[in-house]
């Protein structure tokens, strides 16, 4: 994501890569004067040439929908420390909380491929990726984003509706397993289902998607986090190793796990 008062992007993949973080190391203990300089050189330009594949598909990516871009720039212009300390929200949250730059054109890309009109999110925060979905849908689509933190949702929904698409959008405050349930009761389904939420909940908010029909046949679940600060590869057994396990193993669906951000995951559920 692109912070609104600088042109330099906030590389959100880079600083949750364990492979990147490693370089950072090196070229830092490179500093010493025992090491050669060709060294440090070499591991300069590694990091220089993770940062220019990023802003290089960052500038060959279509750019944020007006609603979508509005909602960034007034989530990187709260007071999220001081929103902290006076106790309007339960957690300190940051600008960084956002959806990585490009998951927003990709649940656009896909939603307009798939000619989805029902769509679901776990974990609005801001609501950049609700905001992002809406704006992609036709005219009698719908959004239904979950969101836990009562102050995000009363944000969220002041914002939304200072664009033509915030009718779109319908918010539903309060634990999202419940949320699921409910839904589920009301009998809705959905073609498109976006997951950014608590990940030691993952497993579970999978499981109730496909056990409640809630995720549509043919639908596609995508995930962020699926590489979680490489927790799945570097530490087996890990909560978000489980939940790849868990969609692996699990034969109403089919996954691909791109290595992208910090790992997204697109999962269809089988039948069409």
């Amino acid at each position: 994501m692109t912070s609104p008062s600088s042109s330099k992007v906030i590389n959100t993949a880079r600083v949750m890569d364990p492979a990147s973080n490693l370089l950072d190391e090196l070229y830092t203990r490179a500093d010493n004067p025992d090491t050669p300089s060709d060294v440090r050189a070499t591991v300069g330009k590694a990091l220089e040439l993770v940062e220019t594949r990023e802003e290089y598909s960052r500038k060959m990516t279509y750019p944020d929908t007006p609603g979508a871009r509005m909602i960034c720039e007034k989530t990187y212009a709260m007071p999220w420390k001081q929103l902290y300390q006076d106790s309007k929200v339960g957690t300190q949250y940051s600008a960084r909380w956002m959806s990585g730059i490009g998951e927003g054109q990709i649940l656009q890309f896909l939603i307009r491929m798939q000619k989805a009109k029902r769509v679901l999110e776990i974990g609005m925060f801001t609501g950049y990726v609700a905001m992002s979905m809406a704006e992609a849908l036709p005219e009698d689509g719908a959004v239904v984003t979950c969101e836990y933190e009562p102050y995000l949702v009363e944000t969220a929904r002041k914002w939304f509706d200072e664009t033509p698409f915030g009718k779109r959008i319908d918010i539903r405050q309060g634990p999202a397993l419940d949320s699921l349930d409910k839904l589920a009761t009301e009998g809705q389904t959905f073609d498109v289902v976006y997951l950014d939420a608590d990940k030691q909940t993952y497993t579970a908010y999978f499981k109730k998607l496909l056990d409640l029909g809630l995720l549509a046949e043919g639908g596609t679940l995508v995930v962020d986090n699926s590489l979680f600060h490489g927790s799945p590869y570097t530490q087996p057994g890990s909560m978000v190793d489980l939940f790849n396990k868990a969609v692996m193993d699990d034969d109403r669906v089919e996954q691909i796990l791109m290595p992208i951000f910090d790992g997204v995951s697109l999962i269809r559920r089988k039948g069409e």
